[in-house]
């Protein structure tokens, strides 16, 4: 014989329902928390070694561009180059011109710093989206509990 559902029994499994979600999202927010202090001592660790490289100083030297062909750079503020090419002048953003090796500068340890430090400044990017992805599901998380 089926048991009849009354509405006391329907609202006690809705209780205990909501009661594992509440200890479920507490769970999972504990994990995810955990998870964010690695991401964050990570993220810091490779800010720190950005910090202490320099971008190479590249003016005055001879560089090649895959389509532009053969200039010299003219002026480098912060991260911007401007190397003036047989076609034109252009402007080009270091690291990424030198690590991507769309230019390229006969200076072995100029091109590997800016590799490095490309790579670094990539996976800072990736660390805050990570972090921020989690910090937005915690908030999520805590909404429902």
């Amino acid at each position: 014989m089926a048991q009849r559902v009354t509405g006391i029994n329907v609202r006690r499994r809705r209780a205990a329902t909501k009661k594992q979600r509440e200890e479920e999202a507490k769970k999972e927010i504990k994990k995810l928390t955990g998870q964010l202090d690695v991401l964050r001592g990570r993220l810091t660790e490779v800010t720190e070694q950005r910090e202490a490289m320099t971008l190479p100083n590249l003016e005055g030297k001879k560089v090649e561009h895959s389509k532009y062909g053969e200039g010299t750079v003219d002026e480098q503020k912060d991260t911007v180059l401007t190397i003036t090419y047989a076609g034109g002048v252009r402007k080009q953003k270091l690291p990424f011109v030198i690590a991507s090796g769309c230019v390229t500068v006969d200076d072995s340890e100029a091109t590997e710093r800016c590799r490095r430090i490309n790579d670094l400044e990539t996976e800072q990017s990736k660390l805050k989206k990570e972090i921020q992805y989690r910090e937005s599901w915690i908030s999520d998380l805590e909404k429902q509990s």
